[in-house]
């Protein structure tokens, strides 16, 4: 039974090329692992006066991006080993407005990088 488990768990795992995590209203959120070429993987949360993310991707790096409400509000120009980015009434670009907020790190380049990133919104910055 484990072993049925286990393997269904790794035949999702290597069919899945994009992962969200949705988390409460004001909870810090983030995410860690690998990503292989062509795979993206996106965390969210509400904002309602500011948001930012902030990430780490080895080898080549990643693409990273901000969505509000499923429309792009930044991308980084191309694969970056670190990133932050903050969208606020002063920042540029400005904060869009309150609504739902996802950021996201896809992997563009041609190996395997591996990612951390986060976003944090209102008073989490």
């Amino acid at each position: 039974m484990i072993r049925r488990i286990a393997l269904s768990i790794a035949a999702l795992a290597a069919g899945a090329t994009v992962l969200t995590v949705a988390a409460p209203a004001h909870a810090l959120v983030g995410w860690g692992g690998t990503l292989t070429p062509g795979s993206t993987a996106c965390v969210g949360q509400y904002a309602a006066t500011k948001v930012q993310g902030d990430g780490t991707a080895t080898a080549g790096g990643a693409k990273f991006f901000i969505y509000r409400a499923g429309v792009l509000a930044y991308a980084t120009p191309g694969r970056v080993t670190g990133w932050v980015q903050g969208l606020t009434s002063t920042s540029v670009p400005a904060f869009p407005g309150a609504g739902d907020y996802t950021v996201c790190a896809k992997n563009t380049g041609s190996a395997n990088t591996l990612v951390n990133f986060h976003i944090a919104s209102d008073n989490e910055f």
